[in-house]
């Protein structure tokens, strides 16, 4: 075997370019014996080992030979975090191990200052000897430590083994930084050869990029190659599943400005896939030049629906049809049931589903109500599998209800969602068998539904009085509706149904309220990376369908098969503010209530005040004032909404990652807050980064492709979708990207400092989007520092930033102590024992109190 090496540079002083082995994933057995706050240090300190456990010398394309398993040593090329990024989601409790190799190449012997820094615990070898151990567990952010190198002259071998446990969402990054002065490089010894002509399949494969994320209907799937790349390469492309299932494959031929086509969306089923860049397969397979890269986009055979359709009894049963025919989980195979489609039934979906749960892994509380209302509903057809009775029997007789039940495991009890999906099991199961022993805490079926009806009313009562924690959450709002339709139709308790179904209604008036033609393109309390980038992934754009005509079904069917399979009834005066379109809509929100388990953080306070500005061609929406300054989550702040997919807001990006495990991550969420306010269809965030910010920059989601023109200039962006208009401006100016994983889809802008304006503008009120432009550019505008002074397209002088108030035409205005609900068709106080809802002269009364 010959061995060739390739040749990289540091950036900004960080290896970029490393061979990675692993994750090695053990699940921890009788997790009880680790116990405290340190159960994962504990974990770490049973399973490490002293030695690397490296025998060869790692080359690409060669094996880690570990005594439990080969693991290839895989090509990785950091993004613009300068991380190695291995974070996963693991639903139990998991130990992990994973090595990052490279050769540091030293123009002379010397010490070099370095910073290590990961989320968890890592090793360091040096030419062959352990130099360094670090050993901490920080969950989200990671942490920076200082440690010196003695380089020889020349290549100097480093291996860097990185440890961590997951128990549900596991960030796990790496970065090393070098003294930029001392004149390093690194290589990457490689197996495939010639080395040259590999060198060539890199730079060809990262030069590609997609311009948008979903691919639906008739457009063609589509990536591209800059104008400015001229090698010219014989390459295959394949539409692949991430689990590797192949749907097509062609020959293409890199080249300048090149736009390949996959072919169109419709040809495949929905989903998300991977674009997999590879030589052809004569020279993968048989030269064993084994390059590749992926690029992850989603695929929708549907068309998101904008206009309102169909009688409700019909979508239902669409809804059910197209679930069935998905086959995600195991709430396809209740779909089927409820279609009489049992030859159809994959039983060892649904044993599967009864294992994870036995096994107790996160999210196990989502699927124990699926199957809770598989009993109720269908165990008595007669066509109901036999062989399915006992195992879900004792699934539901042995699960753990609450953390405070007997047993260690890695699911998630307290967070607003899986608190109420919690409750509705057990209530459920207790209904079921009343008189059995459950057999994990040795309480009766009696005394489970008991607890689980106090728990759930109170829970109910809460969210009527208060509002959601988790406030217009665009993914949680599925789960929430998962458990309010099992109650409202299945708990024997009639407060306790009725009170769901109130809330159940609550939530909906909310959705209504705050989206703009099918998108709930409100601020959100808790989101994840693709339900903001489209509508078409968004978790509630099927429930949106089923109830009134506006959205699309997709992946997210929890709640769309528990809503069609339920008993709920939509009262027409929601349909009717829905499907609403009023020449200006403001309306005013606050939710209340305790800081949730989820934010570790007991800085955050107990509400948020939030605006919705909507009119026929757009909506913007924002929370105002919500903690600036503070490190974020998973909260989504602002947003403007001109499409399903024509959607802009900023954030402040923790990392260049968009897996869910990063919280917050390159899209979703702020590292640090922003401070927010908004003036109806005019909005201000004002940022302020520290000073060691990893990365350095805030950034504007702008998917050109979504709308129907735009321009771009170094202090404005404009964007046209229909009758709808967009501007967005930051003071110290836009960087428009045109390259890596977001390519045409971005705007940074580099600045500790910095404010952004975004105004909304029809052409009803602003003529045509040119003379849109030039109003805005006439418009006034003076930025200092972390505050801006402006006149709006409307005429109000606005001034804000990050101190004081927001001032409208030299008055200040309030942006927080907002009633519960204030809009034309609703006003209501927090704790207020009843909300009416109006349109035209139906009123709909919500009946809180006991």
């Amino acid at each position: 075997m010959t061995i060739a090496y390739l040749d990289y540079p540091l950036v900004d002083g960080y290896i970029h370019n490393w061979l990675v082995a692993g994750p090695a994933a053990t699940v921890v057995p009788d997790l009880a014996r680790f116990t405290g706050a340190d159960y994962k240090l504990q974990i770490v300190r049973h399973y490490h080992e002293p030695e690397s456990g490296v025998a060869e010398p790692p080359a690409e394309a060669q094996k880690l030979r570990l005594a439990e398993a080969e693991l290839p040593w895989s090509y990785v090329r950091c993004k613009d975090d300068h991380f190695v990024d291995l974070s996963v989601f693991h639903h139990e409790c998991t130990y992990l191990r994973a090595w990052a190799y490279a050769e540091v190449v030293s123009p002379t012997a010397q010490t070099v200052a370095c910073i290590l820094t990961t989320n968890g615990p890592a090793d360091v070898w040096l030419n062959g000897q352990h130099v360094h151990r670090q050993e901490h567990f920080y969950h989200q952010l990671p942490k920076r430590v200082p440690l010196q190198l003695a380089l020889q002259a020349g290549p100097n071998t480093l291996l860097v083994r990185m440890e961590q446990v997951a128990a549900r969402e596991c960030p796990y990054a790496l970065a090393l930084q070098l003294a930029a002065e001392a004149g390093l490089s690194v290589r990457l010894p490689t197996a495939i050869a010639p080395a040259e002509r590999r060198a060539r399949f890199e730079r060809a494969f990262n030069a590609a990029h997609l311009r948008q994320d979903v691919f639906k209907a008739d457009e063609e799937v589509t990536f591209f190659w800059p104008d400015d790349f001229e090698d010219e390469l014989k390459m295959t492309a394949r539409v692949q599943t991430p689990e590797r299932e192949i749907f097509t494959e062609g020959h293409k031929t890199t080249g300048p400005g090149v736009r390949a086509e996959m072919g169109p969306a419709y040809r495949f089923p929905d989903g998300v896939y991977d674009l997999l860049l590879m030589p052809t397969p004569r020279e993968y397979y048989i030269g064993e030049m084994r390059v590749t890269r992926s690029l992850r986009c989603w695929l929708a055979r549907d068309r998101f629906s904008e206009e309102p359709y169909g009688a409700l009894p019909e979508r239902s049963r669409e809804a059910l049809v197209d679930a069935a025919r998905r086959e995600v989980n195991v709430f396809s195979e209740i779909a089927k049931m409820a279609l009489g489609l049992w030859g159809r039934v994959r039983l060892p979906v649904i044993h599967d589903t009864i294992a994870r749960i036995n096994r107790r892994g996160d999210c196990s509380d989502f699927y124990l109500v699926g199957l809770l209302g598989m009993v109720y509903r269908y165990a008595k057809d007669p066509a109901f599998p036999a062989e399915l009775r006992q195992p879900l029997h004792d699934c539901i007789v042995g699960f753990k209800y609450w953390h405070d039940e007997p047993g260690s495991d890695a699911m998630c009890y307290t967070t607003e969602n899986h608190s109420i999906l919690f409750h509705t099991c057990e209530v459920l199961a207790g209904q079921l068998y009343p008189d059995e022993v459950f057999t994990n805490d040795g309480a009766t079926g009696r005394e489970h539904r008991a607890r689980g009806e106090i728990r759930a009313l109170a829970w109910l009562r809460d969210r009527a009085a208060h509002g959601f924690k988790e406030w217009d959450s665009n993914c949680y709002f599925e789960e929430d509706t998962l458990a309010l339709t099992h109650l409202l139709s299945l708990a024997e308790d009639d407060n306790l149904a009725e009170m769901a179904a109130v809330v159940l209604d609550k939530m909906f008036f909310t959705m209504a309220v705050n989206s703009f033609r099918g998108v709930f393109g409100s601020t959100h309390g808790r989101t994840y990376t693709p339900h903001i980038k489209s509508a078409y992934n968004e978790a509630t754009s099927g429930i949106s369908r089923l109830l009134w005509g506006l959205g699309v079904f997709n992946g997210q069917i929890l709640g769309t098969v528990s809503l069609a399979c339920s008993e709920y009834t939509l009262t027409p005066l929601l349909t009717q503010i829905a499907t609403d379109r009023p020449e200006e809509l403001w309306s005013r929100e606050r939710h209340t209530g305790d800081p949730a388990d989820w934010r570790n953080s007991a800085s955050h306070g107990n509400e948020v005040n939030k605006v919705t500005y909507k009119t026929p061609d757009a909506m913007l929406c924002s929370a105002q004032d919500w903690h600036p300054g503070e490190p974020g989550y998973q909260q989504h702040i602002w947003q403007a909404t001109l499409g399903p997919e024509a959607v802009v807001f900023v954030t402040h990006p923790t990392c260049a990652g968009e897996d869910g495990s990063h919280r917050p991550n390159f899209w979703h969420g702020n590292a640090i807050l922003p401070r927010v306010a908004q003036w109806k269809d005019v909005l201000i965030a004002v940022h302020r980064l520290p000073d060691d910010d990893w990365m350095g920059f805030t950034h504007a989601f702008f998917p050109v492709h979504a709308f129907d023109e735009h321009v771009i200039t170094p202090r404005w962006a404009f964007a046209a979708r229909g009758d709808g208009y967009i501007a967005l401006a930051a003071a110290a100016g836009l960087r428009w990207m045109t390259d890596g994983d977001n390519a045409y889809r971005e705007l940074r802008s580099y600045a500790a400092h910095n404010v952004w304006l975004c105004h909304v503008g029809r052409r009803a009120l602003d003529g045509s989007f040119a003379e849109f432009q030039q109003k805005i550019l006439a418009l006034p505008v003076e930025f200092d520092d972390l505050s801006v002074r402006l006149r709006s397209l409307r005429g109000d002088e606005l001034a804000f930033g990050w101190e004081g108030p927001l001032l409208l035409n030299g008055a200040e205005q309030p942006i927080t102590g907002f009633k519960h609900y204030e809009n034309p068709y609703c006003t209501a106080d927090i704790d207020a024992d009843h909300m009416d809802i109006q349109y035209g002269e139906t009123v709909m009364r919500l009946q809180f109190g006991a």
